[in-house]
C-alpha cells in the first residue's frame, strides 16, 4: 500500500504516405489546471499527474519537424481521461475510435460517466462528428492467438484488436512489419503481473469495466507472448 509514480504513454505514427498519426494524447492541463469540475479535481488530487512539457504532443512532434496541425489522424484507444484530456489540442483531426462505446459515453450521465472514469468536459463538443467508427472498418488476420483486427488505413498495416475489460471500446493496436507486435494499452498495467496473471482483484473491481472481459483479455495476451510475439503496455514501468 504504497504510492508509485508510473508513466503515460501515448505515440506518433509515420504512415506510409508520411501523414501523422497521434495515438490517444495523454495527459494535459485541462487535467491538472483551470476552471475545472468538482470530480475531475477530486480526481487530479488522488492521482496527482505530472505535466512533463518535454513529453508533450507539441514537443514530440518538433522531433518529427512536425506541429500540431500535422496530425490528421487521432487513434483513440478509449476514453479514460489519460487518453483524451488533449484532443482538444487537435480540432481538426480525424478521430478513429470505438462508436458504439462513444455513443455509450456521450449518452451517460455525469455521474455514470465518473463511474466509469470518464469526464465528459475533457471531450470536444464535436466528438460525435468526428469519430470514424472502428467497427465500420474491414477487419483482417492479425494472429492465431488475436484473431481478426480491424484495419485502421486501409492499407494491413495496422489493426485495431478489441481488448474488452479495461473500459468500454478498449483496444489495442497490432502491427507485424518488425515482428508481431501488439500495443495492448491498459488490458494490463504491468508485465510481471499478467505473465504471472496477479493482477491485483481490487483493481479489476474498482477500474475494470467489465471483470470477466479482463481475464479473457490477459490469457488471449498470454498465449500471444508464448507464441512469440511482443506485448507493449501503456502503464509499465519496466517497459523501454
Amino acid at each position: 500500500m504504497r504510492g508509485i509514480d508510473v508513466p503515460v504513454r501515448y505515440g506518433l505514427l509515420r504512415r506510409p504516405g508520411g501523414q501523422l498519426c497521434l495515438v490517444d494524447t495523454g495527459y494535459g492541463p485541462a487535467v491538472t489546471s483551470g476552471r475545472r469540475s468538482a470530480a475531475l479535481q477530486i480526481y487530479n488530487a488522488l492521482l496527482r499527474p505530472r505535466i512533463l512539457q518535454e513529453g508533450s504532443p507539441a514537443a514530440m512532434l518538433a522531433s518529427f519537424s512536425a506541429v500540431i496541425e500535422d496530425v490528421d489522424t487521432i487513434v483513440l484507444t478509449h476514453f479514460h481521461a489519460d487518453h483524451v484530456a488533449r484532443l482538444n489540442e487537435f480540432p481538426k483531426a480525424r478521430i478513429l475510435a470505438h462508436g458504439g462505446a462513444a455513443k455509450a459515453v456521450l449518452t451517460m450521465s455525469n455521474r455514470q460517466a465518473i463511474h466509469h472514469g470518464v469526464f465528459k468536459e475533457l471531450l470536444p463538443d464535436d466528438l460525435e462528428g468526428r469519430i470514424q467508427p472502428i467497427e465500420a472498418l474491414p477487419m483482417l488476420p492479425a494472429h492465431p492467438e488475436l484473431g481478426c483486427g480491424h484495419d485502421l488505413f486501409g492499407d494491413g498495416s495496422c489493426l485495431a484488436i478489441d481488448l474488452p475489460g479495461h473500459a468500454k471500446g478498449h483496444f489495442g493496436i497490432f502491427w507485424q512489419h518488425t515482428g508481431p507486435c501488439l500495443y495492448a494499452v491498459d488490458a494490463t498495467w504491468n508485465m510481471r503481473a499478467l505473465l504471472e496473471d496477479r493482477t491485483p482483484a481490487l483493481s479489476r473491481a474498482v477500474v475494470f469495466d467489465d471483470r470477466r472481459g479482463a481475464r479473457v483479455s490477459e490469457e488471449r495476451l498470454r498465449k500471444f507472448i508464448h507464441a512469440g510475439g511482443t506485448v507493449k503496455l501503456c502503464h509499465d514501468l519496466e517497459a523501454a
